[in-house]
């Protein structure tokens, strides 16, 4: 199975009336979780990096993106199931080309904060610098209209987004060329509680006045219903990234609050692999928890 082109695996998610699910990555052991997930499950997958992330300017320790591509492209070519690498959301039109002369599947350019929100002009011309690179290497990219509401866990704040407007939509669509569309039609960044009312009738809408494949970010603040919902609608693409974090964190406070890790052999706690490893327990719960979703986006047994 293996690596396999975005077209292929939007079309044919498109066609089968589910939605891929992206799985975003923080590590070597998060990623061979979410592609064992999907063999598991018998599901097409797409894995892949936050470019916003990757390129904080406060981040302690800077990888490469090469270390990043060598990582998960080894793993897509080992995986059972077809998969797809993606750099998500980077805010850098740099990065967002070499990581699309490094080899990703597809890159998304995309201001994620609204303060760092570009005027639509400027947002169109880099879209369009990227798409005339991207696609020279065969390479797809994802664009946005509309910005989604963003959540802060830590104070509970909402910073209200802006629903995806059609017509802007399609012009945006036909003026950059990109390959697929985030939209925003009540899905919100880093909310956990999978509470946000969709809005299926402006879901629908766009369904039918874009012509490529339409994207929710957000995918841990919408209902398993919903996704399945969203999915028959005509959603090629889901991305995950909080709530698979959240499940991971809680397997290690488990581990924790369950092992007097002070009186164990150390490689036992990290390293071997064994029963009693934390990072297994880790795993296991991020393979958990990319099953269930895969199931609600109605992608169970859809591999090709």
């Amino acid at each position: 199975m293996s690596r396999i082109t975005v077209k292929e695996l939007l079309g044919h998610a498109l066609e089968n009336k589910y939605a891929v699910g992206y799985f975003e990555s923080w590590d070597l052991q998060s990623t061979l979780a979410m592609v064992r997930a999907a063999e598991n499950v018998k599901s097409p997958v797409m894995i892949g990096v936050c470019g916003t992330y990757v390129g904080e300017a406060k981040r302690r320790y800077k990888e490469s993106l090469a270390v990043y591509y060598a990582m998960l492209s080894k793993i897509a070519e080992e995986a059972k199931v077809p998969v797809a690498l993606l750099l998500n959301e980077s805010d850098d039109e740099a990065m967002v080309i070499e990581a699309a002369e490094t080899g990703f599947d597809m890159v998304m350019f995309a201001p994620v904060f609204a303060s760092d929100a570009l005027p639509l002009q400027e947002l169109t011309e880099i879209q369009k610098r990227i798409v005339e690179k991207a696609h020279a290497k065969g390479v797809a990219v994802e664009g946005e209209v509309g910005e989604l509401p963003l959540f802060n866990s830590a104070t509970g704040e909402l910073h209200e987004g802006e629903d995806t407007d059609p017509e802007l939509c399609r012009s945006f669509v036909k003026e950059t060329g990109i390959d697929a569309v985030a939209v925003a039609v009540g899905n919100c960044h880093l909310k956990e509680d999978g509470k946000v009312t969709i809005n299926y009738d402006a879901l629908q809408t766009l369904a039918k006045a874009i012509d490529i494949p339409l994207v929710l970010h957000g995918g841990t603040s919408i209902a398993h219903e919903d996704l399945s919902k969203a999915a028959a609608m005509g959603v090629a693409k889901v991305n995950f990234g909080t709530g698979m974090k959240r499940a991971a964190i809680n397997a290690v406070k488990a581990y924790l609050a369950e092992h007097d890790v002070d009186h164990m052999d150390p490689n036992d706690v990290l390293g071997r692999g064994a029963g009693k490893d934390m990072i297994v327990k880790e795993q296991e719960a991020v393979i958990a928890y990319v099953e269930e979703t895969i199931r609600a986006l109605n992608g169970e047994n859809k591999a090709f």
